[in-house]
């Protein structure tokens, strides 16, 4: 079978492009029920080295990041951040008290106190910290969390399975350590801590599994007995992250003697006092950690960036109108997010192809490849090639759940500057996954060697 299969490669290799009715491209268990897109073109010669399926629309799974990237890249470009500003509303009452609120106008930033951005922590640290500067030690009012993200939290098209664990967080106008925390089932407790969450442990065989409702304070655990102790910790979501930033700075402030009253007493249009902004990092940086990680929060975040003050459907209405623009068909396309989770996403190969040859021959093309995990090297393509002569020289998106495994990006050169573009989207196949990886792997050693 494999002489065979490198065979039928070769000649169609010799042939240009692979026909539309090729069978056996893998030579995975059930590939005749499988459906599979394949696309690979030489940038150089501009010769089609696959064309298989390309036009058949496809779940591309986390490979949809490279076209929220490619998209958010193109309008915001590389140094575009986030900016959170904190004032005080309301008026200076005598001396060090201020009557009125402390407000943190949310910007959407997907990265405030991330653990991905270690230089980027200590936002309540600083809000206390300018407060003492500016010697404030009693706000009459309470600390007030403005969001004006519209449609906010998880993705109405994401499964409810997917919203209590952490790549299922969804976004919201103010994010806090990448809305997730530990929990302890046995004690309760949360790390950090979620005002309202109510923890229940549901004893089953098998593996751990959560499953909260959206915007639900329930957290149902179910989990094996052996599990049982009070070390035994799960990651979760938040349900709601503004409440866990409010405990935060209140217990900083707290402990910096800075007393915050219980309720609002300021109003819109008050005046108000600067104390803080917060700035993101640069886009380019939130980028290539979303794409390296397969981060579905940043992914949320940089996708909604492009529309601020919108919906998300608008958003996507934006990214759609700039490739139909450049003169790439997205008729074809159907998107739900920017990060792929949704289960209805649809992607054509060839669609996917257009836009990753746009972006290589564009002025982007250095920064937008090196948001690109290399194969043996970064993130979810550790592993991949890690063996081969291809290690390092494969650039490449990967995108998986249930069934589907895609990959899309580049062959690079000696410079790391794209020579090929590789698309490979893979839906419902039977047989296991580490297979089908190594005959993806097998298929990238015989096209490039």
């Amino acid at each position: 079978m494999k002489i065979l299969r490198l065979i039928s490669i070769y000649i169609v290799l010799a042939a240009g492009i692979i026909p539309s009715d090729a069978q056996d491209l893998l030579g995975i268990e059930g590939e005749e029920a499988t459906l599979t897109g394949i696309y690979i073109k030489d940038l150089v010669t501009g010769e089609i080295l696959y064309d298989y399926n390309s036009d058949i629309a496809m779940t591309p799974a986390s490979v949809m990041k490279s076209v929220t990237t490619a998209t958010a890249l193109s309008l915001l470009g590389d140094d575009f951040r986030f900016s959170t500003p904190v004032v005080l509303r309301g008026r200076a009452a005598s001396g060090k008290n201020w009557h009125g609120d402390l407000v943190v106008m949310s910007s959407g930033d997907p990265t405030v106190e991330s653990e991905n951005f270690k230089n980027n922590l200590g936002f309540c640290d600083s809000i206390c910290s300018q407060l003492r500067k500016m010697e404030i030690e009693e706000i009459d009012g309470a600390i007030v969390i403005e969001q004006t993200l519209k449609d906010a939290g998880p993705v109405a098209q994401w499964e409810i399975e997917d919203v209590a664990w952490p790549y299922g967080a969804g976004l919201y106008g103010m994010n806090y350590r990448d809305n997730t925390c530990l929990v302890y089932p046995m004690t309760g407790e949360t790390r950090p801590f979620v005002p309202g969450l109510k923890v229940t442990i549901c004893e089953i065989e098998g593996n751990t599994d959560l499953i909260r409702g959206v915007g639900s304070d329930n957290l149902t655990v179910y989990a094996s007995k052996k599990s049982y102790n009070n070390k035994w910790s799960v990651s979760t979501t938040m349900p709601d992250p503004s409440s866990v930033f409010v405990a935060q700075l209140s217990g900083v402030l707290k402990r910096a003697g800075i007393k915050i009253g219980p309720k609002a007493i300021s109003k819109a249009g008050d005046p108000t006092h600067a104390v803080y902004i917060h700035n993101s990092p640069s886009s380019a940086e939130i980028m290539r950690s979303l794409m390296v990680r397969s981060d579905n929060l940043f992914a949320e975040g940089i996708l909604r960036a492009i529309a601020p003050g919108d919906t998300r459907k608008n958003a996507i209405s934006r990214e759609k109108e700039l490739w139909s623009n450049r003169g790439i068909d997205s008729n074809m396309s159907q998107i739900f997010d920017g990060s792929g989770l949704a289960r209805g996403n649809r992607l054509q190969p060839i669609f996917i192809a257009d836009v990753l040859q746009w972006m290589a021959e564009s002025p982007l093309q250095a920064t937008y490849v090196s948001f690109f995990p290399k194969a043996g090297l970064d993130g979810t393509m550790r592993t991949f090639l890690d063996k081969s002569p291809l290690k390092g020289k494969i650039a490449l998106k990967t995108g998986s759940m249930n069934a589907v495994q895609c990959y899309a990006g580049y062959k690079l050169g000696d410079d790391d500057t794209p020579t090929h573009i590789i698309v490979i989207l893979v839906n419902g196949f039977f047989c296991k996954r580490g297979e089908l990886k190594r005959s993806i792997e097998n298929l990238l050693l015989e096209t490039f060697q």
